[in-house]
């Protein structure tokens, strides 16, 4: 990992909306950025700490606040992550030209969000929209004529009836730390290549919820310097990264069942994949310069084409 020491040297100013008071740290650079959150828990984190989250889980989440909070931040980036921030005007820019709600331009800067009452959480929305072009009930620039945008980039289709859990969370608790009482989740999916997106009115028990993983999450294992229990593989990882020579873990009929079926897939998933190897060298073997195997009708069955490195690939439509 690429841990690098930063300081925490910008300055914040007030904010109240709709009775919600805080503080707005508006960054000079991704750095100092980096350096204000490392002393709560965002949105983003919000679905890790509830154990609803597919790519981070409660260990990891603290873990990593202690080394931020130690000055030492990981600038290691995955393609996915590269990806949403890329992408990120971009599904800004759809919500504005395709639905009309206006894209607030200053929205996109570095900036975090505190509530006065909840140090622990803060929030950092990807945008600001205005409700109303016009805002002929409160006026359009008024802090009642404006919505949190949250950007979603994903491989994964997107039932807008049935977002991520994590996703919902995420917004909330920007609302719920903003102020603001509408929100959207908008997204682009890869796999459909269709954009959406959906309006939230604010929930507060939702964001409760939030509040209350965050605020017993800081308090036990910032502050109080506890682990949160290990849910998966990677959680042994970081707290065990080295065996113990000769020390062994007796374990229940259970487990002895969940090992022996273990094998079984395996041998199993060893066959079929031996069985898929020989019916596409039968395949293969009936070609000679040809690129594809059709039907009677014209269908393409299979191909098997030279790639840019120059070597054929073998593949079933």
């Amino acid at each position: 990992m690429a841990w690098n020491t930063i300081t925490k040297d910008n300055k914040s100013t007030a904010y109240d909306v709709n009775g919600v008071k805080g503080h707005k740290w508006v960054c000079r650079s991704n750095e100092e950025w980096r350096a204000e959150r490392a002393h709560s828990f965002g949105a983003s984190e919000v679905g890790a700490l509830l154990g609803i989250s597919h790519f981070a889980s409660p260990l990891s989440v603290v873990r990593r606040k202690r080394y931020e909070l130690n000055g030492l931040f990981n600038y290691d980036e995955t393609d996915a992550m590269l990806v949403g921030h890329l992408f990120e005007g971009g599904v800004a820019a759809w919500l504005e030209r395709k639905q009309g709600y206006e894209i607030i331009e200053s929205s996109a800067a570095e900036y975090l969000l505190r509530r006065d009452d909840m140090p622990f959480l803060h929030a950092s929305p990807d945008r600001m929209c205005w409700l109303d072009k016009e805002g002929p009930r409160s006026g359009k620039s008024s802090e009642l004529n404006k919505a949190v945008v949250e950007c979603k980039t994903t491989s994964m289709p997107v039932d807008g009836d049935n977002l991520p859990v994590s996703w919902i969370f995420q917004l909330h608790t920007q609302m719920g730390v903003s102020g603001y009482h509408k929100g959207f989740i908008v997204w682009f999916s890869f796999s459909t290549r269709t954009f959406g997106f959906r309006m939230f009115d604010f929930d507060e028990e939702i964001f409760a919820a939030a509040v209350n993983v965050c605020r017993d999450t800081w308090e036990r294992c910032i502050e109080g310097d506890e682990d949160p229990e290990p849910v998966n593989a990677a959680d042994i990882l970081l707290l065990y990264p080295q065996h113990t020579v000769g020390k062994t873990i007796t374990v229940n009929n259970a487990t002895t069942t969940t090992i022996s079926e273990l094998k079984e897939l395996k041998e199993a998933k060893k066959k079929l994949e031996e069985a898929i190897d020989e019916y596409a060298d039968r395949l293969k073997a009936q070609f000679t310069d040809e690129e594809a195997m059709v039907d009677n009708s014209g269908r393409v069955l299979c191909t098997f084409k030279t790639n840019s490195r120059g070597q054929r690939q073998f593949l079933v439509k």
